[in-house]
């Protein structure tokens, strides 16, 4: 109906029940029907309203062609651009196209501080010391509730919190690794992986990718048979900076490969809550029998950007990295976890989320519909 025009951007489809009852299928079906029309871009949901076409449904946009890295071990070197982009961040004249968050506006920073305000009434100095490594308790117990409801079998005494997800890669690559050893990591990439391979004296092995499936399998394969790879650090969801999501039979694929060849998987899933639609792409960990993944979260890209807490789910390096930040940090900021616990306690979070979802959404499809129309070009300059 959407490719033959006889529904439009905007327009809503037909109900659920409507679809059940004119293609005589189960309404389980008609659900999987939309979830695989929210991946492909064509539908999105809205709360309490019903699947709608989206409004970019007509522009095709050509995919970046792949990159073709050579399959050989390198030595890192950060670039001093690296950190002239980190530098500029701060400046409100420079569109901050470099990093990747929502809008400040966006996020509830009243009732945060609010939250922040009751959790330090009640700080007292055995507070601090209750609370180091592996983190608060409250706020562990419901890290680990998001991620039983998606289907992930994790209690609150297999989680550390950190300082921002940044930490949690750094420790988990720390841990995992020794000077000398050689990462797989994609290409392209995030930056910030780059610094602490550089950082630790590590080699790295670029993967190629897909805008559309994330990191080629073929080409991993090639790669972990011809060395000897410690790490794969990947974004199975919505990876930085091409916005793949893999599918969960390619997440099982990458960990049966990475199992096979007993390789550790560093999994960043900062951005897994701005999913797109009605359900949460569960990250790899989901299928991890081994303990061989680390899975690395954060409230920092969805709820809390200046908070800096984030967490990391460590398989069978629990007890090596709780130690390593015992040994570099002592805990994450008591206030923040306590703030964000209470937050949480209080069941507001994932009101904000599916707003925040709404927004980020319609501001991407605005985005692709202003790329796509040529205008744009006699009105702009680069600098």
């Amino acid at each position: 109906m959407i490719s033959d025009g006889l529904l439009v951007p905007g327009d809503k489809a037909p109900s659920i029940r409507q679809a059940s009852s004119r293609f005589g299928v189960s309404v389980s079906t008609v659900f999987r029907a939309y979830y695989l029309l929210e991946s492909r871009g064509l539908v999105r949901a809205r709360e309490r309203s019903g699947y709608y076409v989206c409004e970019n449904v007509l522009t095709q946009l050509p995919e970046p062609t792949p990159t073709k890295p050579v399959a050989t071990r390198t030595a890192v070197a950060v670039a001093d651009l690296v950190f002239s982009v980190l530098d500029a961040a701060g400046n409100s004249d420079i569109a901050p196209l470099g990093a990747v968050f929502p809008e400040s506006g966006l996020f509830p920073l009243q009732k945060l501080g609010q939250s922040l305000s009751r959790a330090n009434r009640r700080l007292t100095p055995a507070t601090s010391s209750s609370n180091l490594s592996p983190g608060n308790e409250v706020l562990r117990g419901a890290i680990a509730r998001r991620y039983m409801a998606a289907g992930l079998s994790v209690s609150a005494d297999e989680i550390i919190i950190t300082n921002g997800a940044m930490e949690g890669l750094a420790l988990a690559l720390q841990t995992v690794t020794k000077p000398g050893d050689i990462v797989a990591i994609e290409s392209p990439g995030f930056y910030a992986a780059l610094q602490i391979i550089h950082l630790l004296n590590l080699k790295a092995i670029e993967i190629p990718m897909s805008p559309t499936e994330g990191i080629d399998l073929n080409a991993l394969q090639a790669v972990l048979e011809e060395n000897t790879i410690t790490a794969c650090w990947c974004m199975t969801n919505f990876q930085n900076p091409l916005g793949s999501t893999m599918s969960q039979l390619r997440k099982k694929a990458l960990l049966d490969l990475l199992e096979k060849h007993t390789v550790a998987l560093i999994e960043d899933d900062v951005y897994g809550e701005l999913y797109f639609g009605s359900v949460y792409p569960a990250p790899a960990k989901k299928f991890d029998s081994k303990g061989l993944v680390v899975l690395c979260g954060s409230f920092s890209k969805s709820l809390a950007p200046g908070y800096r807490i984030g967490w990391v789910l460590p398989g069978r390096f629990f007890e090596s990295i709780r130690r390593a930040k015992l040994t570099t940090s002592l805990s994450a900021s008591v206030p923040a976890q306590l703030g964000i616990a209470d937050y949480l306690q209080r069941g507001q979070y994932d009101r904000h989320l599916r707003k925040l979802r709404v927004i980020l959404e319609d501001r991407q499809a605005e985005m692709v519909t202003a790329i796509a129309s040529p205008p744009w070009q006699d009105s702009c300059r680069v600098v």
